[in-house]
């Protein structure tokens, strides 16, 4: 429509801004925002429109940042008294790339004390006395709000996943490594990744790859792989219905609607196996169930520093509950580490005997209801593709009790743009 003159990113964000006005309020998804700033950009986007210089697809796309990545136009506070004030004078990877591109950065995002302890007060768009999840709080709440088109998060454990199935966005945790995570503060360096929570799902995949195209992946890594667009969809042959750690404690509405899920993929032609069908996928549940008991010492030797830097020279900024989870990792030794590593390559080993078998894998992306109250829920189903640095797609499909549900569509390591074609076919038989 912009290309077309029917509509301009100057009236686009003016209608986002109305948004905002009525949602945010109560939603409470910004830590901060320039919203005049915006507007420069937007009729400065508009003018490009009419005289044919429009820098990329994404020019003119207002969108918000998570506070935990830095950036020169704002404060980067990480949830925290400890970073309050603190400021770069470079942007993120992706906010450069997305900004290069005529993307328009609106303002950044909520999340917990330093991505992981108190939860900011945001609330979620679909039930104000509920969370919107974590640690991606604010930018999972805004897109589901309609106050924004697309935002970025990141993601340890679960805090693109969860927050998406909570707040009923689209969403891509993509293949470690595949999108830069440069400028993301406070991060597990082994498996945390940067990744987009949108209301669309061709726009998530559009904004995933203008990241990539402009900056590419991490160091060492060779970023993402499919075309620019997602096309009209594909449909998988075979798909693996994973339980994982967190099917026993999920909730039974919730298994029974994925169940059902499956049956209607089946009915339109796709193999549904699970652990009952094949000896590798059931090796691989076993694998994942035993994942919690060392992942806490994965995620604690990893924030190490600097979480204990932290502590030292600023306690006082500091909650005593995270206080305290520092102290904890402070006892994890460099050979409890290594033998956590031993035990995750075993995992990581089972998780590729089933590659040829399977062309996804479906599970949930949280156990339940969004929680009521400050809780952001649990991260049990966005331990395995983070463990694993698989992509992994929220897809939001189901709702339960007039809430969001989303399904997880995970798949092998570069598979990000194939799984997104599954989705947009899944999309198609939903209804």
């Amino acid at each position: 429509m912009f290309e077309a003159g029917a509509d301009t990113p100057r009236k686009y964000l003016e209608r986002c801004l109305e948004v905002i006005s009525n949602r945010e309020a109560e939603v409470k998804a910004f830590v901060c925002h320039d919203f005049e700033s915006a507007q420069k950009a937007a009729d400065a986007s508009s003018e490009r429109y009419r005289s044919g210089r429009v820098l990329s697809a994404l020019d003119g796309m207002p969108f918000g940042a998570k506070d935990i990545f830095k950036s020169a136009e704002f404060p980067t506070e990480v949830g925290s008294e400890f970073f309050r004030g603190h400021r770069d004078w470079q942007d993120s990877a992706h906010i450069y790339a997305l900004k290069r591109s005529g993307a328009i950065l609106v303002g950044k995002t909520t999340l917990p004390e330093l991505g992981s302890g108190y939860p900011p007060l945001t609330r979620n768009p679909y039930d104000l006395s509920r969370s919107p999840g974590g640690s991606s709080s604010g930018s999972a709440a805004l897109v589901g709000a309609g106050m924004l088109p697309v935002a970025t998060g990141s993601q340890g454990r679960g805090s693109i996943i969860r927050p998406a199935s909570f707040c009923g966005n689209w969403a891509l945790k993509p293949t470690f490594g595949a999108l830069h995570s440069g400028g993301l503060i406070w991060r597990s360096r082994s498996y945390s990744v940067m990744g987009v929570h949108s209301a669309s799902l061709d726009d998530c995949w559009a904004v995933a790859r203008c990241i990539a195209d402009t900056v590419g992946g991490d160091p060492g890594h060779p970023g993402l792989y499919g075309a620019n667009q997602l096309g009209p969809g594909s449909k998988p042959s075979r798909i693996a219905l994973l339980e994982t750690a967190g099917w026993k404690g999920a909730d039974e509405a919730y298994k029974v609607k994925i169940l059902k899920f499956g049956e209607k993929l089946s009915a339109n032609g796709v193999e549904l196996i699970s652990r009952n069908d094949s000896r590798d996928i059931e090796k691989l549940e076993k694998a994942l169930s035993l994942f919690p008991n060392y992942r806490p010492v994965i995620a604690a030797w990893e924030v190490k520093y600097p979480a204990l830097m932290a502590r030292d020279v600023g306690s006082s900024f500091i909650t005593n509950e995270l206080l305290a989870r520092f102290g904890e990792g402070e006892k994890i030794t460099l050979e409890d580490y290594r033998t956590a590593l031993i035990s995750l390559e075993d995992l990581k080993a089972k998780f590729q005997a089933t590659a040829k078998s399977v062309d996804g894998y479906l599970t949930l992306s949280a156990p339940s209801l969004p929680p009521l109250g400050m809780g952001t829920g649990d991260s049990i189903f966005g331990d395995p593709s983070s463990a694993l640095g698989a992509p992994a797609w929220n897809l939001p499909l189901l709702e339960d009790r007039g809430l969001p549900m989303g399904l997880q569509l995970l798949g092998q390591q570069h598979s990000d743009f194939k799984l997104g074609q599954y989705a947009k076919w899944m999309q198609t038989i939903s209804d």
